[in-house]
């Protein structure tokens, strides 16, 4: 069963640029270690300055909690405390089947004989 962590970060608007590298840095290395299988750090459409996502994906409860383990993610934890207006908003969710939606063109009228 994999699992889908969704963090929304509530930072600090001047120090908005600091935590922007911190997320994007901690993004890029979680997404190279194992079991993970995506993270992307953004920031919302709209959204007031030093608000955040952080979104990952895992291959199971087992590679999540190596990645809690790391030193990425000391790293991570001991530099965004300080960047936070408030504390994250953070779910889990473990999903156990997945569909890839396709679309449907058969309607499209440029495919049309």
């Amino acid at each position: 069963m994999s699992l889908i962590i969704h963090a929304e970060i509530h930072g600090l608007g001047g120090r908005a640029e600091e935590l922007r590298t911190l997320l994007a840095e901690h993004a890029e290395r979680s997404s190279e270690a194992d079991g993970c299988l995506g993270a992307v750090a953004s920031q919302p459409l709209g959204a007031d300055v030093g608000e955040y996502t952080l979104t990952m994906r895992w291959d199971g409860e087992q590679s999540l909690r190596a990645h809690y383990a790391s030193n990425d993610y000391t790293h991570y934890v001991t530099n965004i405390g300080e960047l936070l207006a408030r504390p994250s908003d953070v779910t889990v969710s473990y999903v156990d089947r997945e569909v890839r939606a396709t679309a449907d063109l058969s309607q499209d009228p440029t495919l049309q004989g």
